[in-house]
């Protein structure tokens, strides 16, 4: 497995990846990740990586992708926090992760590389995590992230309301 940074390139196997989980979403509505209601658009992807690419360029966000056989199995992003606003200095984290590759260290690997690489731009990390995915939860508590919240029922999927758990790391 590499960890790298982003490239262009990149676009058809995240669109893979990322569309994967929406059959995940539909077999299980307590899985752990946010996709939209309705399955994005290539053309929408291609817009959310050009966009990506140009907010790492300019030290707005940061992003590390897993490779394994040539092919992204995964990601980990942190995107900074309206931007120009007194909440600035906080990223967002999410990641996402092929499900074949889950429980194989890629998760960890990705943490390590994107929070190290976070120092001296960002000065928290917050994110959000599913009170149904305590796998993530576990993960995010090794890296220090704190809970500091609780937001009941923030997730509707399929009449099923799920908490959403809030986790903050100062670095």
């Amino acid at each position: 497995m590499l960890i790298r940074e982003l490239k262009d390139t990149d676009f058809d196997d995240m669109v893979e990846t990322y569309f994967s989980f929406y059959a995940e979403v539909e077999a299980d509505p307590s899985f752990g990740l946010l996709p939209f209601h309705q399955r994005p658009t290539k053309e929408e992807e291609h817009k959310w990586l050009s966009e990506t690419l140009r907010d790492v360029g300019s030290g707005n966000s940061m992003i590390r992708v897993a490779e394994v056989g040539s092919h992204v199995m995964g990601w980990c992003d942190v995107r900074r926090a309206r931007l120009g606003s007194p909440i600035d200095h906080r990223g967002v984290l999410g990641i996402c992760i092929w499900k074949e590759f889950r429980s194989r260290g890629v998760g960890t690997a990705l943490m390590r590389e994107v929070l190290e690489k976070c120092r001296g731009k960002f000065e928290i990390v917050e994110l959000s995590v599913l009170a149904s995915n305590p796998r993530a939860f576990k993960l995010y508590k090794r890296f220090g992230f704190k809970e500091i919240g609780v937001l009941p029922e923030a997730v509707k999927r399929s009449g099923v309301y799920i908490d959403e758990r809030l986790m903050y790391l100062k670095l």
